[in-house]
């Protein structure tokens, strides 16, 4: 059970890299942008 739970913290910060970086490229889309802003508030990033 733990390593489920590892297992997807890792891949929510992983989508929310891979998504900042798309952001910063100038390449997101809304669909993504609505995901980021989500895992923004759940990760608490700012």
């Amino acid at each position: 059970m733990n390593e489920k739970v590892s297992d997807s913290i890792k891949y929510l910060m992983n989508e929310y890299k891979r998504l900042a970086n798309k952001k910063n490229k100038g390449v997101l889309t809304n669909a993504e942008k609505e995901t980021l802003e989500n895992l923004k508030k759940f990760l608490g990033k700012k």
